[in-house]
């Protein structure tokens, strides 16, 4: 059976690459099977620093045209 692991997230102090962020979207850097490289929606692993972007792009027209990230009501009462 093959294994089906999500990529870890909590190695990013040990990575070479860094995570990339467009406007309100962030794709992490990670590192699955001993190569580095980023996590995209749906678990997906990839290595090319521009697929990665051109998703982050993507992800950022959807969070606008969403209407964006609302803000958090009574957050300065918050903690």
């Amino acid at each position: 059976m093959k294994d089906l692991r999500v990529p870890q997230l909590r190695m990013v102090e040990h990575l070479r690459c860094d995570d990339i962020q467009f406007g309100l979207a962030i794709v992490k850097a990670s590192k699955s099977q001993g190569s580095e490289g980023w996590t995209l929606p749906g678990c997906v692993f990839t290595r090319n620093r521009i697929e990665a972007y051109n998703v982050c792009k993507k992800m950022h027209n959807m969070i606008e045209a969403a209407g964006g990230i609302p803000l958090v009501a009574k957050a300065k009462r918050a903690a």
